[in-house]
């Protein structure tokens, strides 16, 4: 669409000038959500984004290291979106969990995944060492 036109639409619908900017709608684009913790998966059949005992475990895992529900961002992705989802978050730790899902920044770690621990106790020990280093990651 043309500047002219969009100026037309903009204008009979009584939309406000400080809303037309284009600079304002590029700065809205290129906003990144905060987040104490994002927690990022690949998709898979035992989702933690969904409601569910697997969510209840990462919450509860996430909560023994300080942080609240209100703090955590879960997301379900392909293994190759990971850049892409990487760069929409402004995140002070990142938790990977799944096959194919790593990083080499400070503040990701790598974790199995709830169903997982949950299936094999002995990953449990595991977890509460990158649990404790995202602890201190986010001091």
């Amino acid at each position: 669409m043309n500047e002219a036109l969009r100026s037309r639409y903009l204008e009979v619908l009584d939309v406000p000038e400080f809303l037309r900017t284009q600079a304002g709608a590029e700065d809205f684009s290129l906003q990144k959500i905060n987040t104490q913790c994002l927690v990022v998966e690949v998709q898979n059949s035992r989702s933690f984004c969904q409601t569910g005992k697997y969510q209840d475990f990462l919450f509860k895992m996430l909560s023994a290291i300080g942080l609240n529900q209100v703090d955590i961002k879960c997301v379900s992705i392909n293994a190759d979106d990971l850049t892409r989802t990487l760069g929409q978050y402004n995140a002070k730790a990142v938790l990977l969990m799944g096959k194919g899902l790593t990083s080499s920044s400070s503040k990701h770690f790598v974790m199995h995944h709830p169903s997982e621990i949950l299936m094999n106790e002995r990953l449990k020990r595991e977890a509460w060492e990158v649990l404790k280093n995202i602890k201190a990651c986010l001091k």
